[in-house]
Parts: structure tokens; C-alpha cells; sequence
């Protein structure tokens, strides 16, 4: 594309460089190459101001920075680069998220559960559906790894033309709040935009919930389309004060979904919940539908209600959405059950709760299908918020039996140090430190996470259930030399292959 067609806003018509060719658009100097436009970016922990003369020298013909540079090609320094970044990708991708319906997920849990079951809902509908998120993104029968949650705008970009030309009808996002800080959906405008909740999270990136909760809402005030769609779980803490923030913004649709209030636009009536998943009726603005869903846990019914909504609002009908629902699969990582063939022993889940609200809400499911203990699996991750470590510790103390705190990604930090910010939330809920599992109630600390596993499946009986929280999907493990092979499921298999039976 010619400069001036890429950056319309920035880029004169008549001027010198309008008429620029531009053969691609790079935001790491590693990968330039002759004829590209490069964007220097200054991210969290690397500035590409310092790498513009490297990308120069590589061949870039030009270059968008946050201030003037001097160098070799002509250079446009702007506002915002990010945002000019993903309006760029946009154009040079052929806009294909104006053509492409794109349902966007926020909250700080339950994105991904709500992204599978709105991709079931379509699916059974006949439509073929692209998703953006953390397990995988997948299309047509595709799937690729994710780097990202929400990947980078030149990544994303050319991923939804994929989907385009492989005949998708429709895109499912996950939107973190990492990205809408950083800009990463610049250039995408969303059909639907959904809340699931905000509890604490991410704070060492936002600073405080109320800067954490400003970057949710950037999707509904800067990203979402003009005549689109807002749908909100009005129960979840942070639900109240966004309906009234997009009230204020004069949104034409606002659907507000609830577990238990009839006044939401879709609702849950008569829900029952069991090892069977959940059932009841789904109430569309007074018009009720039986349903069953495979999926376990309340806190799941209000992912369900998110993903009917969104459904909803794209068109489907009501009865489509059921039947959608009723062929939904497990999610990979989340309340998934891991056996072991021909053990008979404790019942295990792996969970990707990483979060106290996540942990709680994991708890909270699997007491009441527990007739023995509830023992607990957890760590917390290295260089992330600090201030939830204690805070995951009073969850577990107050929804287990038995627990054993452990490593889950260290990163740079020391994982002794990690464990020893999460005791002070267990103890201060009377949990007591123990040196074996076999006690009614208490905590013991397993540096390593594969013994860790292998102690409580050990000590669990038949009738005891065991969650292994925090990695889900995760097959990794992040330590301060690198990334290591590492699969909560497998652990967990194993350890069940090798535990010794108990009477």
C-alpha cells in the first residue's frame, strides 16, 4: 500500500512520502525487512525507539514513533503509535474486522468458558466461527497456539482474514485488559461486546482496581460499534457500575443477564446443578426455554447466561442457543476431570484458577460433590500481583480441607518467597502448617509442583475430591532459566497411576 492510503491521518496526500511503498508493517526490528514501515513502540519492559536505526538499517523505508527521531528515512512522530499501529494493520489487512461480526469477552474470569460455549451455540447453528483466546486459536477446522490472549495487532489482523476467507461468519475474542491498555484491538470494531465480572487481578500492571476496571470498560467506550451491543452479567461484581457507565454513554442495546433476577433481559430460572452439569430454563425477556448444559457449577451458569446473550445478539434464535448449549464440550483446563485408567480413587479436577474470586467460585462447586475432603493444589505466579498471594491463600483456607501451596510460573522470582507471601492468608484463617496430609485439616508447602501433585493424590481417599488450581490448559511451566515442559493433567494422571490404593 502507498503510505499515505496506510496512514491517511498522519500522511499528507501531496507530500513527498505520500506515495511510499509500503511492503509490510513490523513493531520488532528482528523481523524488518527492505520496504517495510516500522513502529517503535515502548513497551512494558523494551523501548522501539531504540531499535529504529536497527530497523532502518534493515531496510525500513519509514518509521512511526512517539517523538522525533533522527534517521535515514522519513519518520512520523504521533500521539499514540498503538493506536496508529492498529488502524495501519487494519487497512493493510483489508479491514476484515468491519466485514467480519466480532464478538468481544472482558471480565476478569470466565472469558474462555464463555468463548466455547458461544462457539458451540454457532457451531450448532450451522455457522462456521473463528476464536481469539487463551487455550488456542482456532477456525475451520484449524488450530494454532496462542501466544497472547489477544495478540498483538499484527498478529490478529492477518488471523481474522484467515478466518474471512476461510468462510467464518463470525470472530469470538478474548479481550484482556492487557490489551485494551496496550492498544492491542486498535483498528477492531466489535458487534458485541461482553462483562463478566472484575475482581482482583493484574493490579501489578493497573495499579489498583479502579485503573484496572477503566481498562475493561475500554471496550465498551472505544471499541465497540456504533448500534452494537453491550451484555453485561449484572451479579458480578463491577456488572451494576458498567451498566450505568454505558447508560451514560447513550448505548442503544444494553442486554443485562442474571442468575436469579427476573428483570435481567435473559435469566435463569429453576437452575439445578450436579456432576451432570445444569439445567432450567433460559427466560429470553419473558420467554422461557428448557435447557441442559454438560458444564459443572453455578459460576458457570453465569458464563452460560454471557454466552446465550451475545448469541442473542447476533441474531440467533433462542432455540438455536439451547440446542447449542446442550453440545457444548469440556473446556480444556477448566473443572476438567482427570482419570486414570482402570485406578479407582480420588475424583480430580485441574482448574485454571489463578485468581481469589476464581478459587473461591472452584471451591464453591466442588464442596457440595465432595463426600470426603477437599484438598487443594495451588501456587501463585512470579512477577505478577503481589497483593493477591494472601488473598488466594484465604480462599483455599476457607473452601479446603486439606491444602498444599506450590510453585506454579516462579518467572524471575524466587518461588520460596512466593509461597511465603500466600501463608499469611492461610494462617490468618486458622489453617495450620502440617508436615503430611494425613490430618483433617491444614497445609503443608511443596516447593516442587510435581511432588506437590503426587502428595495429594497420595493421600487422597475414594471419597476424597482433589483441585489442582491455577496452570488449567497451561502444558509449561515458566522458571527463571526459561520454559520447561509441564502438564498439570499429566502429573495428575501419573500420580493417580502411582498412588498407592487406600482401604
Amino acid at each position: 500500500m502507498k503510505l499515505a492510503e496506510l496512514l491517511p491521518d498522519v500522511v499528507a496526500a501531496g507530500s513527498s512520502s505520500a506515495q511510499l511503498s509500503i511492503r509490510g508493517l513490523k513493531d520488532d526490528s528482528r523481523y524488518v525487512e527492505s520496504g517495510d514501515l516500522f513502529f517503535a513502540i515502548k513497551g512494558l519492559t523494551v523501548d522501539g525507539h531504540d531499535y529504529a536505526e536497527r530497523a532502518v538499517e534493515k531496510g525500513a523505508s519509514a518509521v512511526v514513533s512517539s517523538r522525533d527521531l533522527s534517521l535515514a528515512v522519513p519518520v512520523f512522530p504521533v500521539d499514540n503509535p498503538l493506536r496508529v499501529l492498529g488502524d495501519a494493520a487494519a487497512r493493510f489487512y483489508r479491514d476484515t474486522s468491519a466485514a467480519l461480526p466480532l464478538i468481544g469477552i472482558t471480565g476478569t474470569n470466565g472469558k474462555t468458558t464463555t468463548a466455547y460455549l458461544i462457539e458451540s451455540i454457532l457451531k450448532t447453528a450451522g455457522k462456521k466461527v473463528g476464536v481469539v483466546g487463551t487455550v488456542s486459536y482456532r477456525y475451520a477446522g484449524k488450530e494454532e497456539p496462542a501466544k497472547y490472549t489477544t495478540p498483538t495487532p499484527l498478529i490478529l489482523q492477518p488471523l481474522l482474514g484467515r478466518m474471512t476467507q476461510a468462510g467464518c461468519v463470525a470472530a469470538v475474542l478474548e479481550v484482556s485488559s492487557h490489551a485494551l491498555q496496550m492498544g492491542r484491538v486498535w483498528g477492531c470494531s466489535f458487534d458485541v461486546a461482553a462483562f463478566s465480572q472484575i475482581t482482583q487481578d493484574h493490579l501489578d500492571l493497573h495499579g489498583d482496581m479502579e485503573s484496572y476496571f477503566a481498562a475493561k470498560k475500554l471496550l465498551f467506550e472505544r471499541h465497540l460499534k456504533k448500534g452494537g451491543s453491550a451484555v453485561i452479567n449484572r451479579d458480578g461484581p463491577g456488572g451494576d457500575r458498567l451498566i450505568r457507565s454505558c447508560q451514560t454513554q447513550k448505548l442503544e442495546n444494553i442486554l443485562q443477564v442474571s442468575l436469579e433476577d427476573e428483570e435481567a433481559d435473559v435469566h435463569l430460572a429453576n437452575g439445578r446443578f450436579s456432576l451432570a452439569g445444569i439445567e432450567g430454563q433460559l427466560v429470553f425477556r419473558g420467554a422461557a426455554y428448557d435447557f441442559h448444559c454438560p458444564m459443572v457449577g453455578a459460576f458457570n451458569a453465569e458464563n452460560l447466561l454471557l454466552a446465550a446473550a451475545s448469541s442473542w445478539a447476533v441474531g440467533l434464535q433462542p432455540q438455536q442457543i439451547v440446542d447449542g448449549l446442550a453440545g457444548a464440550s469440556a473446556v480444556p483446563g477448566r473443572l476438567e476431570l482427570v482419570k486414570a485408567e482402570g485406578e479407582e480413587g480420588p475424583t480430580v479436577f485441574v482448574d485454571y484458577a489463578h485468581t481469589p474470586d476464581a478459587l473461591r467460585r472452584a471451591l464453591e462447586v466442588l464442596r457440595p460433590l465432595c463426600r470426603g475432603r477437599l484438598i487443594t493444589v495451588f501456587g501463585c505466579g512470579g512477577d505478577r500481583d503481589r497483593g493477591k498471594r494472601p488473598l488466594m491463600g484465604n480462599a483455599v483456607a476457607r473452601g479446603s480441607d486439606l491444602a498444599v501451596v506450590t510453585s506454579d510460573n516462579p518467572r524471575s522470582e524466587s518461588a520460596t518467597q512466593i509461597l511465603a507471601d500466600i501463608e499469611p492468608g492461610l494462617v490468618s484463617e486458622g489453617c495450620s502448617r502440617l508436615e503430611t496430609l494425613h490430618g483433617a485439616k491444614g497445609y503443608l508447602v511443596e516447593e516442587s509442583r510435581e511432588r506437590a501433585i503426587a502428595l495429594a493424590i497420595d493421600a487422597a481417599g475414594g471419597d476424597d475430591v482433589v483441585l489442582i488450581a491455577g496452570k488449567g490448559h497451561e502444558t509449561y511451566q515458566i522458571l527463571a532459566d526459561g520454559k520447561i515442559h509441564f502438564d498439570d493433567r499429566e502429573q495428575a494422571r501419573r500420580a493417580l497411576q502411582n498412588r498407592r490404593r487406600h482401604p
